[in-house]
């Protein structure tokens, strides 16, 4: 194989793949990028058996050919190698030569025959396996990503918890939902011609992997098509497969408090420098602050015996008897850095032992729910 490349283009392919390859595996082979020449296209390709990613860049080739090589290693050639071109060219014994502008490398490869093979679409529409099959817009998907991933479980103990369970609660509907145990994030979304029977858990990795190439500049819809094992997502010339987590996802809509006897209104910039302000003396290890209502009043304190107390008032709409409820400050914050700057928060609050319900006029399909804590 013998092929020349614009180093920009090069770059951009190789950093999408990054995030898929181990920095630490047994499996020598799952460090490596697989880069495929064909027809005056080079294919990138990584997986880490979970989640793939394929990609097809422009180039210049004498004939195809097949190539692995260090995924981080070749990343960091091109990124710091001078001139507008790459030049790559196989040898024998699965050493492969690299020329950038004035300077050379000679690298090691490994059979690209061990690599594993990946995943494809499913193209006939009458297999049986197809639970989903959608065109959506990467901006509507971007924003249901980011409004539910901060919610997983990262205890892979817990592992019907690690991804994001996605269902159609009605013909053209889509749903996302994530919890950790501890708080739940859910967001509905009109998705034209989107109908599915039960869910599905996609991983977390899958979907960092996916969100990353959503902020990538391509036109087009995202393609995605659900079976029982794969989700296999496509935009322009770039692809992601992953396989789903195993498991039944808890009952989700038990946790969501009906309704909450409290309905409290605050602007969310000046709630989130309040917290962030509180949060200074909360315990290192559980981040507590409390929220204290009384007439017309909201207050958010924290104390630490070792190192000293800190409290804020906020004016807010409130009538009825004085309590307080404690949260963990990081996942109020969290919440509410996916919500717009300069928009209001409902805080949903019964008393001091129910979950807190919080949701926002600028987006009513978006509910987070949060679980008190003691302080």
């Amino acid at each position: 194989m013998e092929l020349s490349i614009d180093r920009t283009s090069l770059l951009n392919g190789l950093a999408l793949v990054q995030g898929i390859v181990e920095r630490r595996n047994t499996v020598p082979i799952l460090g490596h990028v697989m880069l495929e020449a064909e027809n005056g296209s080079l294919n990138l390709s990584a997986t880490d058996l979970e989640v793939g990613v394929r990609t097809a860049l422009a180039c210049r080739s004498n004939g195809g050919g097949t190539i692995t090589l260090n995924a981080r290693k070749i990343f960091e050639i091109v990124r710091e190698a001078g001139g507008e071109e790459v030049k790559l060219k196989s040898l024998e014994n699965d050493w492969v030569e690299l020329r950038c502008g004035r300077a050379r490398f000679k690298m090691m490869g490994l059979d690209p025959r061990s690599f594993p093979a990946m995943p494809h679409k499913t193209e006939a529409k009458s297999d049986k396996t197809v639970k989903a099959e959608i065109s959506v817009a990467p901006g509507l998907l971007a924003t249901m990503i980011d409004k539910t991933i901060f919610a997983v479980s990262p205890d892979e103990a817990r592992y019907n918890l690690t991804g994001v369970y996605i269902e159609s609660p009605a013909p053209g509907s889509a749903r996302m939902v994530a919890t950790d145990g501890h708080r739940l994030a859910m967001i509905d979304r009109e998705v034209s011609g989107f109908s599915m029977q039960g869910g599905v858990i996609i991983p977390r990795k899958g979907l960092v992997e996916l969100r990353r190439l959503l902020d990538r500049t391509e036109e087009g819809d995202v393609q995605i098509q659900i079976d029982n094992q794969i989700a296999y997502i496509k935009r322009s010339s770039t692809e992601v497969s992953m396989r789903l987590v195993e498991g039944e996802f808890p009952d989700y809509k038990g946790v969501i408090p009906k309704q909450s006897r409290y309905q409290i209104g605050v602007e969310r910039d000046t709630l989130t420098a309040a917290i962030k302000r509180a949060a200074i003396f909360s315990n290192e290890r559980y981040h507590g602050v409390k929220l204290g209502l009384s007439a017309a009043t909201l207050t958010v304190s924290s104390t630490s015996p070792e190192m000293g107390e800190a409290s804020e008032t906020i004016d807010v709409d409130f009538k009825g008897e004085e309590f307080a409820i404690g949260f963990n400050a990081t996942y109020l914050l969290q919440m509410l850095g996916v919500v717009e700057s300069g928009s209001d928060v409902v805080l949903g609050l019964t008393d001091e032992v129910s979950p807190g319900v919080i949701t926002t006029p600028s987006d009513s399909q978006f509910t987070y729910v949060v679980m008190p804590m003691r302080l």
